[in-house]
């Protein structure tokens, strides 16, 4: 147990670090565009 809550802190800790520091992706925002992208295609065209 007590591994675990060291591995998870640190690793929280580690994962703030890169966000403040880096240009991390924001995987949420990538994964609303692939969305968009999938529905643009199935959607005949409209003309």
């Amino acid at each position: 147990m007590l591994q675990f809550l060291a591995g998870f802190t640190i690793g929280n800790v580690v994962g703030m670090y890169l966000a403040q520091n880096y240009d991390v992706v924001n995987i949420a925002k990538k994964i609303d565009e692939f969305k968009k992208d999938v529905e643009a295609k199935k959607k005949p065209p409209s003309g």
